[in-house]
């Protein structure tokens, strides 16, 4: 059993911090978008656009690792 929540911390450790790097990637070209617009709303848009989403999928990874927490605690993890 410990093999297996071992395994399962790991995956945990990996997947937030590869989500949270690809979040935060967006985020940072969602950013970039922005203030490389010059005054075109269409430019603009994009770049809110894409920052929304990319916090979006931050709290999206971020609440997938406390739902998964907890799921592992009720089942008995340590």
């Amino acid at each position: 059993m410990d093999a297996i929540n071992t395994l399962f911390t790991n995956l945990l450790n990996i997947g937030t911090g590869v989500g949270a790097t690809i979040g935060a990637f967006f985020l940072m070209w969602g950013a970039y978008l922005y203030m490389a617009a010059a005054d075109s709303p269409h430019q603009m848009e994009r770049g809110k656009t894409a920052m929304q989403s990319a916090l979006a999928g931050l709290v999206i990874v971020f609440s997938a690792r406390i739902i998964a927490g907890m799921v592992r605690n009720a089942i008995g993890g340590a």
